[in-house]
């Protein structure tokens, strides 16, 4: 239950993030859209661990015909839980043998909303999915109605200033068209070149822009 008086958040203007490998970006330009797994997305770097997307290809979706692969996977924050453990080179579940070490500056960050998620499609369930925790690691509560999914994003947001932003995960049916990223960031200039570079082979404009820290360790975590 959010509190009386709550300050409301526009949780439509929420942005949203997905990381990908530096190498992956010219075969989702190619495409034109980020794919869920079982939409056919074919990752050259994967970093996900093996077992965590076997998981999600049985993970059924409550309240949809749908499982977690079938969903394109977001982050809530820069700061997320599994992103650091890259950008702090510490061993994670979810991430595949090795991923830790991989420097975050070999990665970018394709930044969207959740109105650009939602699309036209507000009212059909299950067109986005939020979950308050990485369903790999078994989500405690799922959303996939719209008016309840704005109730949990509202109260991450509430929520111990905006804390539980760090474990969640907002999730994309099928796909995400690339008409609707806003921005890729990139660490460093050099990878800003390269991104850009990557985009005019593809006949595409989208706004790259370097931003280091979201690419550092957060400030809990050199503590």
């Amino acid at each position: 239950m959010i509190p009386a008086g709550a300050p409301q958040i526009d949780i439509k203007a929420m942005r949203i993030y997905h990381v990908t490998h530096i190498d992956n970006l010219a075969p989702i330009l190619d495409t034109g859209a980020l794919l869920a797994d079982a939409a056919g997305a074919t990752p050259v770097v994967d970093v996900a661990a093996p077992g965590a997307r076997e998981f999600r290809r049985t993970a059924p979706i409550a309240g949809a015909d749908a499982v977690v692969a079938d969903y394109v996977p977001f982050l809530l924050t820069t700061d997320a839980h599994v992103w650091n453990a890259v950008r702090t080179a510490t061993p994670d579940p979810r991430l595949a043998e090795g991923a830790e070490r991989r420097q975050p500056a070999e990665f970018v960050i394709l930044v969207s909303s959740v109105a650009s998620a939602l699309g036209e499609a507000a009212e059909v369930p299950a067109t986005i999915v939020v979950s308050n925790s990485d369903v790999t690691l078994g989500a405690s509560a799922v959303a996939s109605e719209w008016p309840e999914a704005q109730r949990v994003l509202q109260r991450l947001h509430l929520d111990d200033d905006g804390a539980g932003l760090d474990a969640a995960e907002l999730l994309v049916r099928e796909c995400l068209p690339l008409d609707r990223v806003a921005l890729i960031a990139v660490a460093n200039d050099p990878m800003r070149d390269r991104v850009r570079a990557d985009l005019a082979a593809a006949g595409m404009r989208i706004r790259v822009a370097v931003y280091p820290p979201w690419f550092q360790p957060t400030a809990d975590a050199l503590v």
